[in-house]
This record gives C-alpha cells, sequence and structure tokens, in this order.
C-alpha cells in the first residue's frame, strides 16, 4: 500500500454518515483514496446512564460492515484509545478480533500504531504485522513530531512493531494547530520533519490536519463561511519544503472536527438543521433553527448552495445529485445523518479535484 500524492486520505471515524459517504463514491473514486479509518469509543445511553453497547457489541459488527461498504479495498485501521486495551468475549484484544475477521475475506487493510500505544496493543499490532505481512502505519502526532528525541521514539516504536522502513506507512496528525500564519508554521514543520532520519524510505508519507470547527455556533444564521485553513497550509508547505524533501499525501478530517465524540444528550439537545459545503479555499455553511422542530428547512439551505455560485451541478457527486434533488423538493428533509453523509461525500470529491488540478499545475 503506497498511495502516491495524488491520492487523498480522508480521516474518517466508522460512524454511519461516514461509512455511508464513502460507500456512495463511484469506484474511480474510491480507486484514488486511501482512508484512515478508525473505529470510535463507545455511545453513552443517557437514559440509561451506561453505554450503548458493549465492546463486543461495538466492534464485533465493524468487519462485516466493512466488507458491506468498503469491500477488499485499502485502508488504514486504527482504533479509538479509550477502546484498545479492551478485551472482546473471546479474550481477544480489539486489534486481534478486527484483523482476524477482516483476514477472512483478505481486505486489504493496515494497522495503525502510534508511540501514545502500551505494551499489550503494540505487542498485538506487531502480532498482526508478522502474520499479514501487509505492513504497519505509525501515526504520530504534531507534538510527538517536535519533541527533540522524536527519531528515538520513533525507531523504538519500529523496532517493538518488528518492521522496517519499507513496510511503514508514515502518518503525520497534525491535529487541529493554529495554522496562521501559513508561512511559519510552513518553515518551523519543515524543520522538524527535516530531521526525521530516513523520511525516504518509508513506504508512504501522509499529512493530515482540520481545520473544521469543534462547533459552528459562532456561525450566525443563515450561514457563512469558514476557511479551508488545512487545505491553504498544506499548499504553502509544499513551496517551502525544501527541494529535495519528500512530499507528503494530503489528508484531512473532512467535515468533522477530529475530537468530536457523539456523546450529546438529545432529549436536551436540538442541533440546528444545517448543510456543509465545501469550495476552493471555504466551508459554506446554511444553517437555521432546531432540525427536529422544522426538517423542511433543508428545502431552503439546498436551494441556497445550488443557486450560489459555488454549487458543482448535480453530476459531480451523490452529495451534489441530493442536494439538487432536495432543492427542488424531490428528496426529502431526511435525518442529520443523511446531511453529514451528504457533506462528506461532496467534501472528498472537491478534494479530489483540488489534488487533480494541483498535480496538473505542478
Amino acid at each position: 500500500m503506497a498511495p502516491n500524492n495524488d491520492f487523498y486520505v480522508p480521516a474518517v471515524r466508522w460512524r454511519t454518515g461516514e461509512y455511508q459517504a464513502l460507500l456512495r463514491l463511484s469506484d474511480a473514486a474510491k480507486d484514488r483514496i486511501v482512508p484512515l479509518i478508525t473505529i470510535p469509543p463507545l455511545e453513552y445511553d443517557f437514559e440509561d446512564g451506561e453505554a450503548k453497547k458493549t465492546v463486543q457489541e461495538h466492534v464485533g459488527s465493524f468487519p462485516k460492515r466493512y466488507k458491506d461498504k468498503w469491500k477488499k479495498r485499502k485502508a488504514w485501521i486504527d482504533v479509538d484509545p479509550s477502546i484498545q486495551r479492551e478485551k472482546m468475549d473471546n479474550g481477544l484484544t480489539v486489534f486481534a478480533q478486527v484483523f482476524d475477521e477482516l483476514r477472512k475475506f483478505r481486505a486489504e487493510a493496515v494497522p495503525v500504531a502510534s508511540l501514545d500505544c502500551k505494551a499489550d496493543v503494540i505487542a498485538a499490532l506487531a502480532a498482526i504485522v508478522r502474520k499479514d505481512k501487509e505492513g504497519v502505519a505509525v501515526r504520530a502526532r504534531l507534538e510527538h513530531v517536535m519533541l527533540p528525541d522524536f527519531g528515538k521514539n520513533l525507531a523504538g516504536l519500529m523496532a517493538a512493531l518488528k518492521a522496517d522502513f519499507n513496510q511503514i506507512d508514515f502518518i503525520v496528525d497534525l491535529g487541529t494547530p493554529a495554522y496562521e500564519p501559513y508561512i511559519v508554521f510552513a518553515r518551523a514543520l519543515a524543520v522538524a520533519l527535516s530531521k526525521i532520519a530516513n523520511l525516504n524510505e518509508f513506504r508512504s508519507f501522509v499529512l493530515i490536519g482540520s481545520a473544521f470547527p469543534d462547533s459552528l455556533r459562532e456561525v450566525a444564521v443563515p450561514g457563512g463561511f469558514v476557511d479551508r485553513h488545512d487545505w491553504k497550509f498544506y499548499l504553502a508547505l509544499l513551496e517551502h519544503l525544501p527541494p529535495k524533501m519528500r512530499r507528503p499525501t494530503f489528508g484531512d478530517y473532512t467535515i468533522v472536527h477530529p475530537a468530536f465524540v457523539a456523546s450529546m444528550d438529545m432529549r436536551i439537545i436540538k442541533p440546528a438543521g444545517k448543510l456543509v459545503y465545501t469550495t476552493k479555499e471555504q466551508w459554506m455553511i446554511r444553517k437555521g433553527g432546531a432540525f427536529r422542530d422544522n426538517p423542511k428547512q433543508m428545502h431552503g439551505h439546498c436551494d441556497h448552495v445550488v443557486k450560489s455560485g459555488h454549487f458543482r451541478g448535480p453530476a459531480f457527486s451523490f452529495g451534489d445529485d441530493y442536494i439538487r434533488n432536495c432543492a427542488l423538493e424531490r428528496e426529502g428533509p431526511s435525518t442529520m445523518t443523511r446531511w453529514k453523509t451528504v457533506g462528506i461525500n461532496h467534501h472528498i470529491m472537491h478534494v479530489l479535484d483540488d489534488l487533480a488540478k494541483l498535480g496538473g499545475s505542478s
């Protein structure tokens, strides 16, 4: 698994709105992405005062659903730190159980390790690497990379995984940094990356991050624009990397904040009806009142997007087609999960178009 720079890495959590967005992509689009999939933490049931599912129930459905939604296609598979050390009913670790099941239908999936992983988790990952011979991804947070002893720590993790450079996909996860000013951050990151020995020998090199806000409460009704700082920073970084330094593959968290956790008590909170639409340098946000009180508001939000001058047309993506049909009231307002699918699906196609144009101009 070695995506080129014209590939895209959408980092998604395995929740309905996100995996449905992947499912709805065309085959041609699926061939141009390698998703970084994280099995999310357990969700909380506020009425019962406990987790909605056991770890067995939460994780056990993942392999079959992965097969249904993503087939055997390439992906990196991570597990939220809160459940990495949990045991399944058969005593296996979460990683071990997941890859035992994925192996049955020969999914081209690769596990993800981190410097934050505990020793027992690393041992389970090393066993998967040894058995599958598909390699491993190492996900390093920005804080890791900026440490003076990062090279030593990385070498220690590689030794524990028993993996060499050509077996490792190196993923630098920026999280949600203060991207601006772009040039200052780009230069600082370039210096840190230049200190990583053998950067060119990794099987692949990916940079992911997010500028999507943790909340859209700062966007006033009926909406506004939010800058895609992650994409604009990536362009600045490419300009400021030394000529001979390896260029990273671009990745982002689509239109979901990395720290998002499905932990709201929906008996109390009434999220606004909203539509997120990715444009060249910004996200266009259309926002109204509580969705549950007025689902039909989505017809107006979609109509605004279609007439905004930014709309890419119904043939651009599943998401765009749904927006057009909703604007014409040929589709109903559906659910908030569907609107997350619509926004992510369009976003992925937009980034693929961005990268194609970037490759054509380089």
